[in-house]
């Protein structure tokens, strides 16, 4: 019987296997990407593509409603209450939406992929633990914990990107613990444990690139998620604070004008509704397609 002290090292790192099959993803799907590809646009070259200073205020231009012309030009979604450029404003909150969205959904995937990842393999009482931590957080009111923790802490960005991972790990630990299980006693993984190769090797370097589809999905349905749970906490008061720009906060500072501006309101949150909606149905699709290849 083959032993781990008998394997020498460059056998143990093996690489990984297993069955891998090309996507074909359709032209809806493409178009949705293509519609994405517009937003990422807006967010790495927003600030030189608005039609005018963001941050410039023009008292007698308050509250312009869309299409109005003024001395500074054309101001397509209308001003705000200080005379700022609606259209501008949300170009440039594009860019922090999208990043915090990106890096707390990314922050919670790797978490939840990795307790998720350990919990399915290794079972037991690590599987047990794992489970009861992400029941007991799925059994919480999260948002309204989120909002005690931002009230605590402070609301700043640096301290959304610590809270919000917290609303999507234990979908990722579930969902991974899932389809661990499902590999575990696949003919590749039993190889690697044949050769001797220790369980973070197996985890690392077969069992998660061999998920790497099913994370791929996981992480671009939650960064919508992530995302208006974010502008839900900024329209609160705990979440981005001015100067910074999101849509939530964009929405949030709208509100109070919404019986005589609502363009303030409704268009960052149409901005905010379509991207959401793009980034779900591409995820579905890509889930779909991923099925039909497999």
């Amino acid at each position: 019987m083959t032993t781990r002290a008998d394997v020498p090292p460059d056998v143990q790192a093996v690489p990984p296997s297993g069955p891998v099959t090309p996507i074909r993803l359709g032209p809806t799907t493409w178009i949705l990407i293509g519609m994405l590809a517009v937003f990422v646009i807006l967010a790495i070259f927003g600030p030189w593509l608005t039609p005018h200073d963001h941050n410039q205020q023009a008292p007698f231009d308050r509250l312009a409603p869309p299409f109005t012309t003024t001395e500074r030009g054309l101001h397509i979604l209308g001003t705000d209450g200080l005379g700022r450029d609606l259209l501008s404003q949300i170009i440039v909150a594009t860019r922090l939406t999208l990043i915090i969205g990106v890096i707390a959904t990314a922050i919670g995937a790797i978490v939840g992929t990795l307790i998720g990842a350990a919990a399915g393999y290794l079972g037991g009482r690590v599987d047990r633990l794992a489970m009861r931590l992400a029941e007991a957080q799925t059994a919480m009111p999260m948002f309204l914990v989120a909002i005690l923790l931002l009230s605590v802490l402070g609301p700043s960005i640096i301290n959304l990107i610590i809270v919000l991972p917290a609303l999507v790990w234990p979908t990722f630990a579930r969902i991974i613990r899932a389809e661990a299980l499902r590999l575990s006693s696949a003919p590749f993984m039993e190889a690697a444990q044949a050769l001797g190769c220790s369980s973070w090797m197996i985890i690392r370097r077969h069992l998660i690139p061999n998920l790497a589809g099913r994370i791929g999905v996981l992480v671009v349905i939650s960064v919508g998620h992530v995302m208006l749970a974010e502008a839900g906490l900024s329209f609160l008061g705990v979440g981005v604070q001015p100067p910074d720009l999101t849509w939530g906060l964009l929405i949030a500072r709208g509100r109070q004008y919404l019986a005589v501006a609502w363009w303030l309101t409704i268009f960052p949150g149409v901005f905010l509704g379509v991207m959401v909606l793009v980034i779900n149905l591409i995820g579905r699709r890509v889930e779909r397609d991923m099925g039909a290849a497999g």
